[in-house]
């Protein structure tokens, strides 16, 4: 367990500037670079295999090899590998572009994308993402039509997510080189199975990864905003050890692009050229451990969790303000929650010390929810002065989700990280409702709330956008009435780039930053 006490109090009398999500600030961005090459910033894959992918570095190099049939862009969907589509919300039909290959030439037909969606939603195949792309319960029937150039996706129980899902990179098209070796896809070693514009050139595992443009490659998405600048020839992803080694990085010529904290945003005003750009990031909300056996089957208990968090505070001392406290469980450019009116309570110190004063709680957090886990600190922290005794393991992604997943006895209640690359509250309600994580769902707190089940399967149902837009808000009001949940911020994703180079996040989608190098 480790406590910052001191770091804490520091961080909370800070005054910081207040930025907005979107927000550039820049001095001559029009400089161009004598480089064909873009060197950026990356944290540690644990996968080359796009269906496997788990954290944003999977999701990242799987969208620089593997195409997917839609893209997201800020007015919504655009075509990808799949330049148009009609769907219900038990049926999706996609006709291909006719122009798109393999790396290693293979033509992408309605039988390559078929063989590679079965691939993705086979039974036992341990992907975290197939329950987000097809729905809870779901195993989809695919059908490739070759002579009509189109693919279905069938499902059993609505779910109308599903074209959207497949502009998340864990969608991406395997090419037949890849599904003929599974392995050596997950671990790098395969040539041709690539669907995108790069090919994995060479790598050092936890240091380093190279990416080639292919020669050959004509599919770029058909965006509606515009693209500027030229796709850079080589991608270099580095690993970068803390953001502030990153600045320095950036500010020293040592890298182009790279992804920094707020903390660092302000060493790079006023120097000529290079740009700062916040944008949306990670919802973070409140998962209770509700299992038998968990202190958090009581209400009360979760109740007073909830009263002794001050959401305010929780957004200064994790983002210094560029990121954006919830009104749902989603950001304002989620899908319905620009127009939802969720009741969320506010601090009430002295009713959350009458309910946690003598009780012990373990809180199971990542380090990325704030600088080196700043925000969990801060919440561990409030629980305290409520009286109750805290166990902050403050972690890694990857441990802290082993934790959640796997080790359900050792943790009381989590600060979840929601990426929420569907850009629908659908996202985060699979994570409260429906089956449990030891039941094939993605319920990771055994969260049994009648209510939102059922206006949840409502919403999936509703073929009329206003009506599953009312029954998704009836969903996130039913848990948080119950304190099953506490919605609590959408963190930045702050992006530094040098002159010459622009860096572009569109519609929300995490993983899928456009990099280009200035004309």
């Amino acid at each position: 367990m480790r406590q910052r006490h001191g770091v804490i109090a520091a961080s909370l009398a800070l005054t910081v500037a207040i930025a907005t999500a979107g927000c550039t600030t820049t001095g001559d961005a029009g400089a161009s670079a004598t480089t064909d090459t873009i060197r950026t910033t990356i944290d540690i894959p644990a996968t080359f295999d796009p269906t496997l992918s788990t954290s944003l570095p999977d999701f990242l190099l799987a969208r620089s090899s593997y195409d997917t049939l839609t893209r997201r862009d800020a007015g919504g969907l655009v075509p990808g590998l799949a330049t148009s589509w009609t769907s219900t919300p038990t049926e999706a039909t996609f006709t291909l572009r006719t122009d798109a290959t393999c790396s290693d030439g293979t033509k992408i037909t309605p039988t390559v994308v078929k063989n590679s969606l079965d691939y993705f939603a086979r039974p036992g195949s341990g992907s975290t993402q197939v329950v987000y792309t097809f729905g809870p319960g779901n195993t989809p029937t695919i059908t490739a039509n070759d002579a009509a150039n189109t693919v279905t996706v069938s499902l059993t129980t609505p779910w109308p997510y599903l074209v959207d899902a497949t502009s998340v990179a864990s969608a991406g098209i395997i090419c037949p080189a890849g599904l003929a070796d599974p392995a050596g896809l997950a671990a790098g070693t395969v040539k041709g199975s690539e669907s995108g514009p790069y090919a994995l050139t060479s790598f050092e595992p936890g240091v380093k990864y190279d990416y080639t443009l292919r020669d050959d490659y004509r599919s770029w998405p058909q965006w509606s905003t515009a693209i500027s600048g030229t796709p850079a020839k080589n991608l270099e992803y580095t690993v970068s050890p803390d953001s502030t080694a990153t600045a320095n990085l950036i500010l020293g010529g040592q890298l182009d692009i790279g992804k920094i904290q707020a903390t660092t945003r302000d060493r790079f005003q006023g120097q000529t050229g290079y740009a700062v750009t916040v944008n949306h990031f990670s919802d973070s909300y409140l998962i209770f451990n509700e299992r038998e056996g968990s202190p958090f089957t009581d209400e009360a208990l979760r109740k007073g969790v909830i009263q002794a968090i001050d959401r305010s505070m929780f957004g200064n001392v994790t983002s210094q303000d560029t990121g954006e406290i919830l009104t749902s469980l989603g950001a304002p450019d989620v899908s319905c929650v620009s127009d939802s009116s969720i009741g969320i309570p506010s601090q009430d110190v002295a009713a959350a010390t009458t309910a946690l004063s003598g009780k012990t709680i373990r809180l199971v957090a990542p380090t990325i929810v704030g600088p080196a886990g700043a925000g969990n600190e801060y919440i561990a922290e409030a629980l305290r002065a409520a009286g109750a005794t805290v166990e902050l393991t403050n972690t890694d992604v990857g441990s802290w989700i082993t934790t959640v997943v796997a080790k359900p006895g050792d943790w009381d209640v989590t600060v979840f990280a929601d990426l929420n690359f569907l850009g629908s509250l659908a996202s985060p309600l699979l994570n409260l409702t429906g089956p449990t994580i030891d039941q094939g769902g993605t319920n990771y707190g055994a969260v049994s709330n009648a209510a939102a089940d059922a206006s949840f399967a409502t919403a999936n149902s509703a073929s009329d956008a206003a009506a599953r837009c009312a029954a998704l808000d009836e969903t996130v009001q039913s848990l948080v009435d119950r304190s099953d949940t506490l919605p609590l911020l959408n963190d930045a994703f702050i992006y530094a780039s040098r002159p010459g180079f622009t860096v572009q996040m569109l519609g929300g989608a995490l993983d899928d930053p456009i990099f280009r190098i200035a004309n």
